[in-house]
């Protein structure tokens, strides 16, 4: 799609800050203004629009202040139980008036949505099973939350589905694909599902792709590709551009490779991202294989391993604490502590199945661990994902521990906090969004299931404007969603505007002529949000969004 170079009067940023002296399970995600996430026209004195999804109920209220250089103008309190506290997506509407009835003047604004809930005195599955459509997965085999502040879609979850369903033709879960949703189970107003145009994404028979699922911090969704050696493919948060940003060609030269340790094993199967918004960025791979290779990583260089790499480097060897292999999920915070697992299938097994290894600082590690847990327990048989809850100050650790539900442990000892959660479930992967919740994809109930931290709680999410008098404002390209035959490319605009006053124009080359598509089908997808579709039969177009004059 072809980016036009429009100049607007007002632009929105959106990012997020957090409660730093309480968890919390309830929080705001998906803010927009007059229906648009990334623009808004807002004259001075008129109504401002103001939604969002909340992704439980607010039982404690919500709380929406507006302010202009860190004063507050207005401040819109919605008590529990009104709209603007439900779960799902709500509607609260400004007036453009400060505290005094008075217009506001125009200039640059912030919006603060505090979200708070009574909470509960256990771990609680929050999300719902029949009632959260998105939430269905036939085979699972990763999820992910992107907990990106800065990122227009924070909070959106992604759920890697790697197995045919029995009505994959109409119900996206039962797809080979990955699914994206919205904090409350409902699917991404950009489309169900996606591959970025990724053909490497299909059904082996083994559930093998897509597999381990990350949001690294550059907000791009990375996912493992178990089919050809642990290949990761990174994808922008629409799900519409793919980059491949690790290949076998990257470890040809690895001690593990040329031993055929990896080649004729099942090779490299546990797999994060770290500091990929920097050039510090690294992929971290372990070994399924028992005796294997144990972690390594790769230098990532303008967001793909150095094509000159074919090594990489060790973290930590396989020895006394990590005695098989990483086969059970890795997970690294921003200190360099590298927390693993091993997928241990022995019930009177002496190995550890959980650990942490200190602050890895470019060396191999000795293989000694701060902590380790699980040997010859058989409640900890069968890890298959680790994840941390927070990469800068992680308090737990959560296992999928296949049949035996999620294990919950405190990030800083190993020690047990919730033992088998819903235990009568398998579950694959695991993952954690911003304010603490936990979600978890199990396939014996081929679902997603969030479960929120006990305790009362409350978040803030918080968005900027700009108010202002604005001209007509021209459409803004948002993306293109794929679905087998056709194409939409996607825009907003803002109130008065309908689909008539634009048009689609299409050219076989991005600077060539552009020719109006006479037989594109216009249509409001939501609240000033647009698509023309068009089929994809015939050769490779680009496009643009223009306004009729």
């Amino acid at each position: 799609m072809k980016n036009i170079a429009w100049r607007f009067f007002v632009v929105v940023l959106a990012w997020s800050l957090f409660s730093t002296t309480a968890r919390a399970n309830v929080y705001a995600t998906d803010i927009k203004f007059d229906g648009s996430r990334t623009l808004v026209t807002s004259n001075a004195g008129g109504n401002l629009n103001i939604s969002y999804i909340l992704n439980e109920q607010a039982t404690r209220g919500v709380t929406i202040t507006i302010s202009t250089n860190a004063k507050v103008v207005q401040t819109i309190s919605v008590a529990s139980g009104a709209n603007g506290t439900f779960r799902g997506t709500n509607l609260v509407r400004w007036n453009g008036d400060d505290t005094n009835g008075i217009s506001v003047t125009p200039g640059p604004y912030t919006v603060s949505i505090t979200a708070a809930a009574t909470g509960y005195a256990n771990w609680t599955q929050i999300s719902r099973d029949t009632n959260d459509v998105g939430n269905y997965v036939y085979l699972p085999r990763g999820v992910a939350v992107d907990n990106n502040s800065n990122s227009l879609y924070y909070g959106r979850v992604f759920i890697g589905s790697a197995g045919t369903g029995p009505s994959s033709a109409t119900t996206p879960g039962d797809s080979v694909t990955i699914l994206k949703l919205n904090a409350d189970g409902t699917f991404a107003d950009d489309g169900p599902d996606g591959n970025g145009g990724f053909d490497g994404i299909f059904d082996d028979g083994n559930g093998d792709v897509p597999q381990k699922l990350r949001v690294g911090d550059d907000d791009r969704l990375y996912m493992m590709d178990t089919v050809d050696h642990g290949e990761v493919v990174a994808f922008d948060m629409a799900l519409t551009t793919n980059q491949v940003v690790l290949t076998k060609d990257n470890y040809t030269a690895n001690p593990f490779y040329l031993n055929q340790s990896i080649p004729n094993g099942n090779g490299w199967f546990s797999m994060d991202v770290t500091d990929t918004a920097t050039t510090n960025g690294r992929v971290w791979l372990g070994q399924i294989d028992p005796g294997g290779a144990g972690v390594w990583n790769w230098h990532l260089i303008d967001g793909a391993v150095d094509t000159n790499d074919d090594v990489g480097t060790q973290a930590v060897a396989v020895g006394p604490n990590l005695t098989q292999a990483a086969s059970g999920g890795l997970m690294v915070d921003s200190n360099f502590d590298i927390f693993v697992s091993q997928n241990l299938t022995t019930a009177n097994a002496t190995d550890a199945a959980s650990m942490e290894f200190p602050m890895w600082s470019g060396e191999v590690l000795s293989n000694s661990a701060t902590w380790t847990v699980g040997p010859g327990d058989p409640s900890f048989l069968g890890i298959s994902d680790t994840t941390i809850d927070s990469r800068t100050n992680p308090k737990y650790v959560a296992c999928a521990v296949g049949t035996n539900g999620v294990r919950i442990l405190d990030a800083l000892t190993g020690s047990t906090i919730v033992p088998n959660l819903d235990r009568t479930n398998q579950y694959f992967a695991t993952s954690w969004d911003n304010v603490g919740n936990l979600y978890a994809v199990t396939g014996t109930a081929h679902t997603l299931r969030v479960f929120s931290p006990p305790g009362t709680n409350q978040a803030t999410t918080i968005a900027a404007i700009q108010v202002g008098e604005a001209p007509p404002a021209p459409p803004s390209p948002i993306g293109i969603i794929f679905n087998k035959t056709t194409v939409t490319v996607t825009f907003g605009a803002s109130a008065p505007n309908t689909v008539s006053n634009f048009a689609l124009a299409s050219s076989p080359t991005i600077n060539g002529s552009y020719q109006i598509v006479t037989n594109a089908t216009g249509s409001q997808l939501s609240q000033g949000f647009f698509g023309f579709t068009i089929s994809t039969n015939g050769p490779k177009q680009f496009y643009e969004i223009f306004r009729k004059p």
